[in-house]
């Protein structure tokens, strides 16, 4: 990819990070802050101490910081559906973006206020100060340089966990580096998603340190001059606090208003996102031929009909539909006949296919053998791992004569449909991973859309390849049932199976990824 095609990439995707490490840091340091607090003051020796409470607070706090990050974020989706409306895109990755960083900031309060002198909490205490002036003009002035230093730590946390959020379509740099630097095999763009990152994490630590060491110097230079008798010293220090206090009050007052003020500078980034006029239409895709085809057809061909494109990216095969069920989106492009069945049945979903409009041949690929016949007993294949597919797959290497399935094994047939393996071992490998599997078993077998990005032709590179002629995998434009007639959907539809698109995939494609227009049959 040219730099010209990479910089447009580079530009939304810092956007969509900054909108959701901006957004989350900001509930983080909301919720977090509290909860930090609480786990002090409730522990043994502290001013609230209640065990009871400690340890269901603490609990809670250790499970939302054992999970992994990809995990709550695919647990949460049903939740996030519930708070903002969605569960794709940059608001709706917000959500496990901000519970996954509460329990963490929290648990970094609760140290950085366990590092603060107890003298001074006492000090406070023998004057007259109740707990709110313990935690406001005591704990938490002492612990703010811990406590940015803490923060930091977070946001830089919060960038990392973003470079998933491409699973709920969420955007950001990391979604460009997967889907257009590994998925597409773009080393250029790899490389500036990953520089991009470095400079972003370095300016926050940089800012985070400055911040950090601001205030601990006012912090130092505030106990500076504590000499004289017991008196005077005594006198001093109640001087010197009140200076210390005012001084670090307005050192927390700019930390605090640097933390609130940079995420809410970005709310505006995120409004109006969901929306759109009437004529919109929001599509979710897989990047590859997906995608480029529907992008293809909103730069060439959806203004003259009178509707604008939402083009939404997604790597997997779930939240697309998932999406389209809920109405978060208005149709998807992504899958075939077969997948969708078993998708319906055991979602109990209510999508319905609208027309066909692309065929990716599945093609069985090698880099240690050059034909079928170098494959055999103690050869190790790669398969994909979602159940039509891995199904396509077995039937595609049974045709062949590499294994042999069990009598009446049908599309949708597992490893437990092999009657005979030949003596050779199976990996089961999730779809756009399998490609760059290949230099570790002996074969794959690739999905045409993948096969695309890894530079590979199934009509010239495979060992075997599917016939496009009756082949009941084609991929088509899909609605939730009852959005068939919508005049948006039957335009797009139209465009679809176009003279333009026919000879836009040909040409783009190269016999990788084949035309295959018209109705979807039952």
């Amino acid at each position: 990819m040219s730099w010209s095609e990479i910089q447009p990439l580079l530009f939304q995707g810092f956007w969509d990070t900054l909108y959701m490490v901006g957004w989350s840091t900001l509930i983080a340091l909301v919720g977090g802050l509290p909860i930090g607090v609480l786990l002090v003051l409730t522990d043994k020796g502290g001013m609230l101490h209640n065990a009871l409470v400690n340890k269901v607070v603490g609990a809670i706090v250790n499970v939302g910081r054992s999970l992994p990050f990809i995990i709550l974020l695919i647990a949460l989706i049903p939740f996030t559906r519930f708070v903002v409306g969605q569960s794709v895109g940059s608001t709706a990755a917000v959500v496990p973006l901000a519970i996954g960083a509460i329990p963490f900031f929290a648990r970094l309060v609760e140290t950085a206020i366990r590092e603060v002198d107890r003298g001074l909490v006492e000090a406070v205490q023998a004057m007259g100060g109740g707990t709110p002036t313990v935690v406001f003009k005591a704990l938490l002035p002492q612990a703010l340089p811990s406590l940015v230093a803490g923060l930091t730590t977070t946001v830089i946390v919060l960038i990392g966990y973003s470079a998933m959020a491409g699973t709920v379509g969420g955007g950001g740099l990391g979604s460009v580096a997967v889907q257009y630097g590994y998925q597409r095999f773009e080393t250029s763009v790899m490389i500036a998603t990953v520089v991009a990152l470095i400079v972003i994490v370095t300016v926050v630590q940089i800012i985070g340190d400055a911040v950090v060491r601001l205030l601990a110097a006012g912090r130092e230079g505030a106990a500076a001059g504590r000499e004289g008798s017991a008196a005077g010293r005594g006198a001093a220090a109640d001087g010197g606090a009140g200076k210390r206090l005012a001084r670090l009050g307005r050192g927390r007052g700019v930390a605090l208003a640097a933390a609130v003020v940079l995420p809410l500078a970005l709310i505006g980034y995120g409004i109006g996102q969901s929306g759109g006029d009437k004529q919109t239409l929001r599509i979710a895709a897989s990047p590859t031929p997906h995608a480029e085809i529907l992008e293809y057809v909103e730069k060439n061909l959806a203004e003259k009909e009178g509707i604008d494109l939402d083009i939404r990216k997604f790597n997997d095969y779930v939240v697309p539909n998932t999406a389209t069920e809920s109405g978060e989106v208005d149709a998807n492009f992504f899958q075939h006949k077969p997948y969708l069945d078993d998708f319906n049945n055991k979602n109990d979903t209510h999508i319905v296919p609208v027309v066909n409009v692309e065929l990716e041949p599945l093609g069985l690929y090698s880099k240690k053998v050059g034909s079928l016949r170098g494959l055999g007993s103690g050869d190790t294949v790669a398969v994909p791992n979602d159940s039509t597919n891995e199904g396509r797959a077995l039937h595609l290497l049974a045709k062949h004569g590499l294994i042999e399935l069990k009598p009446g094994a049908g599309q949708e047939a597992t490893l437990g449909d092999i009657a005979d393996k030949k003596g050779l071992t199976f990996k089961e490998l999730e779809a756009a991973a399998v490609p760059r599997a290949l230099d570790d078993v002996d074969a794959a077998v690739v999905n045409g859309n993948y096969a695309v990005d890894a530079d590979l032709n199934p009509a010239k590179d495979a060992l075997a390849a599917e016939k496009v002629e009756g082949n009941p995998y084609a991929n088509f434009l899909a609605v939730k049932d009852g959005e068939q007639d919508d005049p948006r959907i039957r335009k797009l539809a139209k465009l679809l199976n176009s003279p333009q698109v026919e000879e836009f995939i040909e040409k783009k494609y190269k016999g990788a990824i084949e035309p295959a227009f018209g109705h979807v049959g039952s």
